[in-house]
Parts: C-alpha cells; sequence; structure tokens
C-alpha cells in the first residue's frame, strides 16, 4: 500500500508532464498553421487592389471598344443607305479604338487573376473584338457582304463573355452573388443547342469563309457539349 501511496504522485506528476508536453506540441502546431495561413492571406491581399484596378480598367476599356464597333456598325449602315461623306464634327466624336490597350490589359488579367475563368472570359472577349473588325471589313466594301445576323450574334456572345468575367471578377475579389441573387450572376443560363465556345467557332469560321469565299463547313455536332 506504501508503494502504492509513494507511486501515486509519480505516476500524477509523469501524466501532468505528459498532457503539458502534448499540450506545447498542439500549441505549436497550431500557431505555424496559424502563421501559414496569415502568410498566404497576406500574400492574396497584397495583389487585391491591383487585381481590382486590372479588372476594372478591363472593363472600362471594353466598353468603349464597343462604343467604337458600335460607331462603325452605323457608319456601314449610313453608306449602304447612300452617305458617302463624314463631316469633321462626327469625325471627331468618332469614339477612338482602344484595342491595343485592352490587349495590354488582358496580359495583365493573366499575370494576376487567381480564377481561371476569369482569363478564358477575358481572352474571349478580345478575341471577339477582333471577330467584329473581320465581319466590319466586307460590309465597308460591299453592301452585299453586309450580315445583320452574324453581327447580331456577335454582339450576343459578348454579352455573355461580358457577364462571365464580370462573374469571374467578383469571385475572385471574394465579392461574391449579391445578396438575392442567384450563385451564378450576372451569368444568364439558357438553352443553347452549342455552348457558347462551339458558338464562337462556328461564327468565327463564317467570318472568314465569307473573307475568303469558302463554302461554310459542317457544324459541330451538339450532342458533344462540355
Amino acid at each position: 500500500m506504501a508503494a502504492s501511496g509513494a507511486g501515486s504522485p509519480l505516476v500524477l506528476t509523469l501524466v501532468a508532464g505528459g498532457f503539458t508536453t502534448f499540450g506545447i506540441v498542439l500549441k505549436i502546431g497550431y500557431d505555424t498553421t496559424a502563421a501559414r495561413r496569415a502568410t498566404k492571406s497576406t500574400g492574396l491581399d497584397r495583389f487585391a487592389k491591383e487585381r481590382r484596378e486590372t479588372y476594372e480598367r478591363f472593363y472600362t476599356l471594353v466598353q468603349q471598344q464597343r462604343k467604337e464597333a458600335d460607331a462603325i456598325r452605323k457608319l456601314i449602315v449610313a453608306s449602304h443607305g447612300g452617305k458617302t461623306d463624314i463631316s469633321d464634327e462626327e469625325q471627331a466624336a468618332f469614339p477612338p479604338s482602344v484595342l491595343g490597350e485592352l490587349i495590354t490589359a488582358l496580359d495583365q488579367i493573366r499575370r494576376l487573376a487567381r480564377l481561371y475563368s476569369v482569363i478564358t472570359a477575358a481572352e474571349a472577349i478580345v478575341q471577339l473584338f477582333i471577330d467584329m473588325t473581320a465581319a466590319s471589313r466586307p460590309a465597308l466594301e460591299a453592301s452585299a457582304s453586309d450580315d445583320e445576323i452574324t453581327w447580331f450574334v456577335l454582339q450576343r456572345l459578348m454579352d455573355d463573355r461580358i457577364s462571365e468575367f464580370v462573374h469571374g471578377y467578383r469571385e475572385d475579389l471574394g465579392l461574391g452573388s449579391p445578396v438575392g441573387g442567384p450563385k451564378t450572376w450576372p451569368v444568364v443560363q439558357r438553352e443553347r443547342p452549342w455552348t457558347v465556345e462551339q458558338s464562337e467557332v462556328i461564327v468565327r469560321a463564317h467570318i472568314w469563309q465569307r473573307r475568303k469565299g469558302i463554302p461554310p463547313a459542317n457544324m459541330p455536332d451538339s450532342s458533344k457539349r462540355n
């Protein structure tokens, strides 16, 4: 009994020491994890302001470039109606192209974006502007080459891609969807025979075939949707 009584304090001391050591190790592990998270958060926050500024600049440039594209479209329609001269006032008011600046902003997005969806949406937007330019040139040269349907489809594809960019932009910056709004806002889910990517390929092929006088190719299989 005496040995057992003498051993009890020793056992309690060892047990208490073990729990103390375990607590220290646990705290060290917790502190290390917390430090890593803080470092990662600091690294992400360090570029948050630059990302926001880049996204907002890209979005602003997109709106400016759309004004230039719309002005060219109106010029085409007016020329087909018999208008051949442009006044000095109209030339001065004509929106300038910012496509070069848009491409520079796209390079910055590729460098800073955390979400790949932001990059793909921005790339598609720039490509659609190039498609609009390609579609406008034949229409400027001959009214018979004007294709209002193609222009309409390009504008709707642009609307969809801009919505994708805004959605990715908000997700990347931690804004999420607006309170009460759907999770995919402002992206609109539509029933399509083809995906947006497939539709862009079809329209792009159509534009370049018209420019080169090549017969239209077969459309992609709509059953192979992503």
